[in-house]
């Protein structure tokens, strides 16, 4: 499996799709030899970005999908621990640090959220509309944004993205 493909998936649970059975292993098989060589750290997202853990050990990959800002017109307090405002601390960090040859660093969010330098490039790609989705109405607020999200690729980041590869997801 390479990192364009999914799962096989084929047992639905609330309404969702889920891996199982020998797709569950092969999943995580793909998984594990995938991160093989990762370090995937855990914590606040100020102390993980430091220096240390990051650029210090080598080029470093940064995937950052903060909650939506205030700017994507959302729900407050939808998180167990929220905050409408981290997107806005996490962008600011990601631009300070977007020109680092040793970071490559992503940046998800909505169209419209992050304003981002011209020499970062945006891909966008439709979401499944996850919870919102299990009852099939494309009316819903969850399903109308999966069509905004959006991400940001830092200068450094290779290879550029081909849009053709988000077309599969």
């Amino acid at each position: 499996m390479t990192w364009t493909q999914r799962p096989v998936l084929d047992c639905a649970e609330r309404g969702m799709m889920v891996p199982c059975g020998d797709n569950l292993r092969s999943y995580f098989l793909a998984l594990q030899n995938r991160l093989r060589r990762g370090r995937v750290c855990c914590g606040d997202w100020k102390r993980i970005l430091g220096p240390s853990p990051t650029f210090k050990i080598g080029v470093t990959g940064v995937f950052l999908d903060p909650p939506y800002s205030d700017l994507a017109n959302r729900d407050k307090d939808i998180y167990s621990e929220d905050s409408l405002s981290v997107a806005h601390d996490v962008r600011e960090w990601a631009i300070a640090n977007g020109d680092n040859k040793l970071l490559r660093i992503a940046l998800c969010g909505y169209e419209g959220e992050h304003d981002m330098p011209a020499t970062w490039d945006c891909v966008a790609w439709k979401g499944n509309g996850g919870y919102a989705n299990a009852n099939g109405d494309d009316s819903t607020p969850g399903t109308a944004n999966a069509h905004k999200e959006r991400i940001w690729f830092s200068p450094h980041c290779l290879p550029k993205p081909q849009p053709e590869l988000w077309e599969k997801f």
